[in-house]
């Protein structure tokens, strides 16, 4: 249950008990017996009649005494009968009335004045201070509705600072929870940046060449598949140049492999250099590398290759050690709609032109055409992508 319906149903509840409250307060006395009489104002009521409401007592006579003092009491006075004469003549029996001598003290009785007959007739017999209090403070008092307001109030006081305390300690474990998921929510998030960082890399590892940074063999044929296969549908041609270092066997034995990491290095980024952004290059392992130009002409083709040659040679004077007999064997193939688009059968002829150009010598681009086989000799197999 929320706060504001708990201090809702509070509210209502001491609204409910204030009302019952006051409608007890105002309600007014039962009505007297049948046949009495209301008693005189001041006098205590009779057995069976209901006291009269203390807002509505009278105010006590001046000769009263003052409540709970040790005032005696007034004597009772009975009241003149109506045969008395009210003439204030004097009468024969003053001679029958004993006269008190001087020394007899006089009663508190004796010494008080008789009253006249328009006194008693007025003036009602006032009750005792122990009679007025029974008159008002006794059984018969009605009791008191609103006593029971205030503990209403603090019940209800009582109820919403329960409700409050449940509702802070709620959201505190509220608070505690969102900050614990919003710790795990940035450990995972952490933990999946890493993640795909760590994807990314294995990525590229299994895709690139570690060495030279260029695609390797298996990442390079499936490229090399998805753009025959695409430029197959437009007819479109696509040309693959296989190159190999000559020599490289000795330049390792000489030099050290450092010096052939160097040489395949250079070769790398005069490729490169040499490039667009379309074509392919990759690594087919040891010294030979590939490239696959999409949309070019044989001839253009025969040219970057033979653009990459003489680069290689010139700058391959600037390793240390310098290499001056560092060269390159290319063998170039083409797939068109004539000739059609088999990777494999592209890849075959690209072998075998480049076989060709070892045995012409070295450091050539060959093209590949009808008159060099697809299996350049019996004792040299027969290589796939």
């Amino acid at each position: 249950m929320s706060l504001r319906r708990v201090a809702s149903i509070v509210l209502f509840a001491t609204g409910l008990a204030w009302t019952a409250g006051q409608a007890c307060a105002q309600q007014a006395p039962p009505p007297p017996p049948a046949g009495m009489r209301p008693p005189p104002p001041g006098m205590p009521p009779p057995p069976g009649f209901p006291p009269p409401p203390r807002g509505n007592l009278p105010p006590p006579p001046p000769w009263a005494p003052p409540p709970h003092s040790d005032a005696p009491p007034l004597p009772a006075v009975s009241p003149v009968s109506p045969s008395q004469p009210t003439s204030d003549a004097p009468t024969n029996n003053s001679a029958a009335t004993p006269l008190s001598t001087p020394a007899s003290p006089a009663s508190p009785v004796a010494a008080a004045p008789a009253p006249s007959p328009t006194t008693a007739t007025e003036t009602p017999q006032t009750p005792s201070n122990a009679n007025a209090d029974t008159a008002v403070t006794g059984p018969d008092k009605p009791p008191r509705a609103t006593s029971i307001l205030p503990w209403l109030l603090l019940l209800a006081l009582a109820i919403v600072l329960l409700a409050w305390r449940a509702s802070l300690r709620r959201s505190q474990q509220l608070a505690l929870e969102t900050e614990r998921l919003s710790r795990q929510q940035r450990f995972l998030k952490s933990a999946h940046n890493q993640l795909q960082e760590k994807s990314q890399q294995l990525k590229k590892l299994s895709m690139h060449d570690p060495l030279t940074g260029v695609l390797n063999r298996q990442a390079f044929a499936a490229e090399l598949r998805e753009r025959i296969d695409h430029l197959s549908r437009y007819s479109q041609p696509l040309n693959l140049i296989m190159l190999d270092l000559d020599n490289f066997k000795t330049i390792n034995d000489r030099h050290g492999h450092l010096v052939g990491d160097a040489a395949l290095g250079l070769v790398t980024g005069v490729v490169r250099e040499q490039l667009v952004s379309d074509d392919l290059f990759g690594r087919f392992g040891g010294d030979e590398f590939m490239i696959a130009c999409a949309g070019r002409s044989l001839e253009d083709c025969a040219t970057l290759a033979n653009a990459i040659r003489t680069a290689v040679s010139a700058q391959s004077g600037s390793l240390t050690p310098p290499i001056p007999t560092l060269t390159l064997s290319m063998g170039l193939a083409q797939a068109n709609a004539n000739s059609g688009y088999m990777p494999d059968e592209l890849f075959a002829r690209a072998d075998a032109a480049l076989y060709a150009a070892k045995q012409r010598g070295r450091n050539c681009v060959v093209v590949a055409d009808d008159g060099i086989p697809a299996m350049p000799v019996m004792n040299v197999p027969r290589r796939h992508l």
